[in-house]
């Protein structure tokens, strides 16, 4: 996969990594205990219950350190020069005028002057 630059990244820690050992114990715990139930063969209501609980426990787990992680993982793609190449723009909005005459919502011009000041309010 590229990269945005290719230039090296700088020795040492300067990003967050993803933290890949508690996404394998959040999958695989679960999937251990499974093995658990299937080997121990409880009564069929009972380990259909644990099945659906632990199968829900690991996406579970697994949702959480996505969403633990996601600056991380998105940072996996980005190098050191990433903060100088990468620009954003910002365009003011005019929300804050208010709107009068032509502009106001349901304007027509056949209006009373009344009816034009219950529109604008």
């Amino acid at each position: 996969m590229a990269t945005m630059c290719d230039t090296p990244r700088p020795p040492g820690p300067t990003i967050a990594r993803p933290r890949w050992g508690v996404l394998y114990g959040a999958a695989f715990s679960p999937l251990a205990a499974l093995a658990v139930v299937e080997v121990a063969s409880p009564p069929n209501a009972v380990r259909t219950l644990l099945r659906c609980v632990l199968a829900m426990v690991a996406f579970a787990g697994m949702a959480v350190w996505v969403r633990g992680s996601r600056t991380a993982l998105d940072m996996l793609d980005w190098c050191a020069c990433a903060g100088a190449t990468v620009s954003v723009r910002v365009v003011q909005s005019e929300r804050s005028r208010p709107l009068v005459g032509l502009d106001a919502p349901g304007f027509s011009p056949a209006w009373t002057e009344e009816e034009r000041e219950l529109a604008l309010r």
